[in-house]
Parts: C-alpha cells; sequence; structure tokens
C-alpha cells in the first residue's frame, strides 16, 4: 500500500512499512543511518556531503535512473533527498515510482528546491515527499531535518512494533477469558507510550498512565467517551472519516498530527492504530498507541534557524516572509519596479479567545487566512506573522508609487469586503471580524532591507491603532513620533517614580450658580520642559497601558486630597476622568474600593468621567464592573457627549448619573443655531435619561446667559466660573475659591 501526505499527516500500513526478514527489521537502526542523495549539482552534493558525511553514510547519485538503479540492486537506505530539478526524469516523478512501488514505498523522501511557493509544496507531498529542504542549502537546516525524520522513523517503527505486540496479546487474553482490569494491569502499565484501548464502538474503555501524563487527561475524565470525541480537538486538516476508512480498508493506520493537551496546548504526536477482530472477523477492540514528539521537534526548531510554515494556516511564517520580502525588495531595486508591505491584525482577537476557547480562536485564524488569500493576487505573498498578525507583500510590477497607492487602498477594500460576512464556528455564534492595516511602498530612498521594510509596515499599523483608524500608510515623521511616544513614556515612567505629575481642579456649579463639585485634572511638572498641559502626554500614555498607571496615581491622589477637603467642605463632590482601558484591568473595582477605604473619601460623593468610546468593547463586562462600583456609591458621568460614534442603544443600557456637553458645542451654541440645537439635543437626552447636564465651555458671560435663558437646569463648568487651580487652592477651610 502506498504511504502519502494528507494535509499535514502520513498515512501508511505500518505492517508492511517494516517487514521482518530473518527475525530482524529490514531498516533497523543499527550502525550509522544510510542516505541515498540525488542531485545533479556537484555544488549541492558537496554542500550535502560535508553536512552529513560524520553521522550518516551517504549515496550518491546524479540522476533518477542512477538512483533506481542503486535501489535495484538492493542498496536500501533510511532516506532520500531528492533535487526536483533534474535532466531526465525529474525528481517528482521519481518519487511518484518509488511510491508505487511496494519494496520502496516505506522510504522517507525530502525534496531539494529552491521553489518555496504553496502550490509547488503541495504538488511535492501529493507525490508523496515528508518535507523539503529549500536552496540556499543550509547546513543546519539540512541536519535538523534529516535528524528529525530518521528519528521519527524509529520512533515509529518502535510503536508500531509495541502496537502489534499488544494486539496478540489482547487476542490472546481476550481468548484465554480474563477480566478487563487484568487486561489493563499486564498490558498497558509496563510501557511509556501513551495507550487508549476502544471497544468495537470505539467508545474508550482504558487508558494507561502515560495517556495521562502526554495529554493531562485521566482516566475518569475520557472513560466510555468515543474515539471521535476523544479526537474532536486534533490539530490537524486531517479528515478522520478518512482514517477511519482507512482503518476499515486495512485494520492499521499511522501517522503523524498535532493533537491538543487538556491544558489547550498543541503538540505533536505519532499515533498508530489498529483493529483487533475475533474468530468470525468481527471488530473486537481498536488499540491506539501514540507517543508525545514534542522534543524531536524542538531540537529542529533550536538546530534549524528558519521555520518556513505556519502549522494553523498553512501560510508562510515570519522568516520565511522576510526571505521572500528580500528577494522582491532586490528585484524592486534592481528592476526600477515597486511594491508595498502590508501588515494586517484582527481587532479584539484577545476577547474571541478568552471567551470562546482556542479552537474558536484557530477557527478564527483558518477563515481569516482564507479570506486573506482571496483577497490578494496569486503572485503576492502571504504569511502569518504571529498571533492574529498577517504580512502581504504585493508582487513587484511596473508602478509609479502614486499608482502602487491605489493599488494598496484597492487590496485595502477588498480585505474589508472580504470580511462582510461573519465566521460561522462550530458551536458558537458567528463572529465579525474587524481589521487594521499598515502599509509601506518601496521603493524608497531610506533602507530597502526587508527587516526594516516590515518594521515601517509595522509603525503604519501601530500608528493607525494609536489614532482609531483601520488603515495607514507609512511616513517618515511616523517614526519620529513613535520615537517621541517612546521618549514620552520613559518619562512618564520616570515622572510616576518621582511625582512629578500635579493635580489642579476645576469647579463645578449647580444651575443656580453654587459650588458643588470639582473636576480634577492632571499636570506634568516636567524637569526641563516645564508645566506641561494634559494634551502633551495623556493621548500617548493612553495608547499603551501607561495610562493605567497614571490614573491609579491620579485616584491615589485625588482620594488624599479630597479627604482633606471633605473634612471642612463635606458636600463638595469629586469627578474624576477614567479611560476605557482602565475598564479592562480585573483589579479596576478592587482598586477604586481600596482607594476609597484608604482614604476616607465617602464613595457618594465620587464620581468617574467616562467617554462613549467605554460603550465599543464588550460592553457586558463594563456595565458589570459599573455597576460594582456603583453598589458602593460612587457614579458616573458620560463626559464630551455626542462627539463619539456610538448607538445611544448601547449607552442607555450603562449606569450614568450625568450627561456633559462637550464645550465645543457650548463655545458655538450663542451664535451658530446648528451647535445651539445640538446642546438642545444632548439636555433632552440626559432628561430621558434621569441625568444631571453639565454644560462645559462656560468662557463668557454670553455662554452663561444663552445657558441661563434656554436650559436653566443646566449644570456649569467652565473658565467664566473658574480656571484650573492646584488642587491645594481648593483646600482653604473657609471657602474654596471659583475665580
Amino acid at each position: 500500500m502506498r504511504p502519502r501526505k494528507m494535509e499535514g499527516a502520513t498515512v501508511s500500513d505500518p505492517y508492511f512499512e517494516f517487514i521482518m526478514q530473518n527475525g530482524s527489521e529490514l531498516f533497523g537502526l543499527s550502525g550509522n543511518p544510510k542516505i541515498l542523495v540525488v542531485d545533479d549539482e556537484p555544488t549541492n552534493i558537496r554542500v550535502l556531503t560535508d553536512a552529513l558525511n560524520e553521522d550518516y553514510d551517504l549515496v550518491v547519485a546524479s540522476s533518477a535512473a542512477e538512483a533506481m538503479n542503486i535501489l535495484e540492486q538492493g542498496d536500501k537506505p533510511h532516506l532520500i533527498l531528492l533535487d526536483i530539478m533534474m535532466p531526465g526524469t525529474d525528481g517528482l516523478q521519481m518519487c511518484r515510482d518509488l511510491k508505487a512501488r511496494r519494496d520502496l514505498l516505506h522510504i522517507p523522501v525530502i525534496f531539494i528546491t529552491a521553489l518555496s511557493d504553496s502550490k509547488s509544496e503541495e504538488k511535492g507531498y501529493i507525490a508523496g515527499a515528508v518535507d523539503y529542504i529549500h536552496k540556499p542549502i543550509r547546513l543546519p537546516a539540512v541536519r535538523a531535518r534529516v535528524r528529525t525524520h530518521i528519528s521519527l522513523r524509529g520512533m515509529l517503527a518502535h510503536i508500531t512494533a509495541l502496537n502489534r505486540e499488544l494486539k496478540e496479546q489482547i487476542e490472546k487474553l481476550a481468548n484465554s477469558g480474563q477480566p478487563g482490569n487484568n487486561l489493563f494491569e499486564r498490558v498497558f502499565m509496563a510501557t511509556s507510550e501513551g495507550i487508549i484501548l476502544l471497544d468495537a464502538n470505539s467508545a474508550v474503555i482504558a487508558v494507561n498512565s502515560a495517556f495521562s501524563r502526554i495529554t493531562g487527561y485521566s482516566e475518569k475524565d475520557v472513560l466510555n467517551m468515543s474515539y471521535a470525541n476523544l479526537s474532536k480537538d486534533i490539530d490537524t486538516q486531517l479528515n478522520l472519516d478518512s482514517v477511519c476508512k482507512h482503518l476499515t480498508e486495512h485494520d492499521h493506520w499511522s501517522g503523524e498530527l498535532h493533537s491538543r493537551r487538556k491544558s489547550g496546548e498543541l503538540y505533536p504526536e505519532l499515533r498508530t492504530i489498529s483493529t483487533i477482530r475475533s474468530t468470525n472477523n468481527d471488530v473486537t477492540h481498536y488499540v491506539v498507541v501514540f507517543n508525545d514528539i514534542s522534543s524531536v521537534k524542538e531540537t529542529e526548531q533550536r538546530l534549524e534557524e528558519l521555520k518556513w510554515r505556519d502549522p494553523v494556516t498553512g501560510l508562510s511564517n515570519r522568516a520565511l516572509f522576510l526571505t521572500q520580502l528580500g528577494t522582491v525588495l532586490k528585484f524592486c531595486t534592481h528592476g526600477g519596479v515597486s511594491t508595498a508591505v502590508l501588515v494586517v491584525d484582527i481587532n479584539n482577537f484577545r476577547y474571541i479567545n478568552e471567551t470562546f476557547g482556542f479552537k474558536c480562536g484557530d477557527l478564527v485564524i483558518r477563515e481569516f487566512a482564507k479570506r486573506l488569500r482571496r483577497a490578494v493576487f496569486t503572485d503576492d505573498s502571504i504569511a502569518r506573522l504571529s498571533g492574529d498578525e498577517f504580512g502581504i507583500v504585493l508582487a513587484p510590477k511596473q508602478w509609479a508609487i502614486d499608482d502602487a497607492y491605489r493599488v494598496v487602498l484597492g487590496l485595502y477594500d477588498r480585505i474589508q469586503s472580504s470580511l462582510t460576512e461573519p465566521i460561522q464556528t462550530d458551536d458558537n455564534p458567528a463572529v465579525h471580524v474587524e481589521v487594521t492595516v499598515g502599509a509601506a511602498l518601496y521603493p524608497t530612498e531610506s533602507s530597502n532591507s526587508p527587516s526594516s521594510a516590515l518594521q515601517h509596515a509595522e509603525t503604519a499599523h501601530r500608528s493607525a491603532k494609536a489614532v482609531n483608524r483601520p488603515f495607514a500608510i507609512f511616513e517618515d515623521s511616523m517614526s519620529d513620533r513613535i520615537r517621541h511616544q517612546l521618549q514620552i513614556e520613559s518619562e512618564l515612567k520616570r515622572a510616576l517614580e518621582r511625582d512629578e505629575l500635579v493635580l489642579y481642579a476645576q469647579p463645578q456649579l449647580s444651575p443656580e450658580r453654587v459650588l458643588y463639585g470639582l473636576e480634577i485634572l492632571v499636570r506634568w511638572n516636567h524637569p526641563e520642559r516645564g508645566l506641561l498641559g494634559p494634551g502633551e502626554f495623556i493621548p500617548l500614555a493612553e495608547n499603551t497601558r501607561q495610562i493605567v498607571k497614571v490614573e491609579r496615581w491620579i485616584l491615589r491622589k485625588s482620594m488624599e486630597k479630597m479627604a482633606e477637603v471633605h473634612r471642612t467642605h463635606p458636600e463638595l463632590r469629586c469627578a474624576i476622568n477614567i479611560s476605557i482601558k482602565h475598564f479592562a484591568e480585573d483589579d479596576f473595582v478592587a482598586a477604586v474600593e481600596n482607594l476609597l477605604a484608604a482614604s476616607g473619601f465617602p464613595a457618594e460623593l465620587l464620581t468617574l468621567e467616562l467617554t462613549e468610546s467605554v460603550s465599543a468593547d464588550n460592553l457586558e463586562a463594563v456595565i458589570q464592573k459599573m455597576q460594582a462600583l456603583r453598589s458602593l456609591g460612587c457614579t458616573f458621568s458620560l463626559d464630551d457627549f455626542g462627539t463619539g460614534y456610538s448607538s445611544l442603544s448601547r449607552l442607555q443600557r450603562l449606569p450614568i448619573s450625568e450627561v456633559k456637553i462637550d464645550r465645543s458645542f457650548v463655545l458655538l451654541a450663542p451664535n451658530e443655531p446648528m451647535n445651539a440645537n445640538i446642546v438642545a439635543m444632548v439636555v433632552r437626552i440626559g432628561d430621558t435619561m434621569g441625568a444631571r447636564v453639565v454644560a462645559e465651555g462656560v468662557e463668557t458671560q454670553i455662554h452663561a446667559d444663552f445657558l441661563a435663558t434656554l436650559h436653566p437646569h443646566v449644570c456649569l463648568q467652565g473658565y467664566f466660573f473658574g480656571v484650573p487651580q492646584p488642587i491645594e487652592t481648593f483646600m482653604d477651610p473657609e471657602e474654596p475659591p471659583l475665580s
């Protein structure tokens, strides 16, 4: 029977592969393993010989005909390294010829090729190859791949022999009528390989301790479970139905695949399955023997500098992508053509993994990769760079840079169109996917190295994320902005350590123009640049988790200061701005509760100000945390209302006690009817929600009179009533100042 590559796993007849001659295996690994090298290029032969001759016995042939003649003489190797492009019979045809012969089909074939596209590799796997070595030949890669496949053949021989022995013992024990638990103790416990015993209906009736050690599942977890259900998390495109079909026809199956432990971790394994039949030829049991081959694969990874393929999507990975990108950039430099590099990621992919699990996350990644592949042209290259991040390099064309820009915009539109339909999942709701795209055009006057080209695309991608845009093109100024952000991040970390931030406050007045609260604001007393307003560092902190540290500092200091103010002005409220990123912190509610307790400031006087973006992501979790804080006594204010894009249907679900009209509307309302109408609309919405309405931006008498005439029940805040001042100014025991 012919072994073949079936979408990532080798299917074969183990009882034929390891034919016994005179009581010993035909290809026992005594002495040095033998390798047949088939290549017509002397340079390749010399490189391969240098790489392998110390550890292996090498036989060299310069053509397919010569190699077949060597094999006909009975000099069978453990492995064949086969060049694809050769005069006469090429490597693909020779591999097909090998796999058509029962005496040669078991010999693993690794192709040597300069072709790295997926279609060429697919042809090789269909022909029967187990792996590829890409030109230019790199010695660590050659040694690692050869050692891996020879080790795997030895391991497969061992577990096949063990499976055969178990089958024979089970048949004897079954005929002797001994009970099943005795069978388990005598047969299963003496091996380090994982063993599963199934009944005729493919239900698990026993596993050994090695099964639990390898998978993390106890016998109790899997007992009486169907084999199909036990194998549902196998991360391979190998169809379980095809395994069952092969098992029905041949009573044996063996292959390499990826399984998932109970923890969710993927690991590679070799697996064999045998059918046990009664004297009447009825199926009585199935024996599954498997071994974790992580150590073999990890050795290959350590020795081989480049791993070429992503196991989940089958796409190129980051290493191969950089190699492909380097080739394209050289062609652009010397051929007078242009290209573009794009970085694409899924927004909030972490939420998908955490909510629906790793299996669903892998499914989304695979489907997303398919849609990306359909969006690009066939000669473009696409790779999975990491996690949910993908890279695309366009095939170089005779474009001007402006034309390349339009081509990139067209690709972006196709990517967006491909995501119109949600991704269907097995047991979970359909997932709607949105992306962020960063792109860089080439050639440019700056460095054209693959790493810098990819870095430029990633810089554009980060820039798009920073301003909440779905798409951005790299510009030289972006690098300056990123450097500036990194500098600010470093200095802000130091500022928190040295208490360089200072608290300011601005009065908030009731409709009767009586002071009822303070909005806490922050300034940075920079040692070199002087006093900086929040606009110079808060937006940069928002781009990172640093905003959480800044706001924790503000919360702590504000509670301490307001606790002092509370002693002399017990009715005075305090409002503090909170970022949506703070809501993502698991300990947010506990942190606020602890700070209130430590300071003694009443929770009932604390208002947390949020923007409309708080309703954009993971709304249920946000509401849960708001309700928890509200139960402590805290209230919430919706800041800058009307400037965001969230829907009222989402906002009305939030437990909001206050709505603030953005100052931009208030400033223009007295003279511009459109802004006056917006102010009136926000007031009506606040009244409908039963929330207090605060108008920011009351700068002049005209603004104050406008609000007093048309909206007399609105609270007031702005420079007309008081400019932001250091919070210590409001700690006067007599009366906090209003101007």
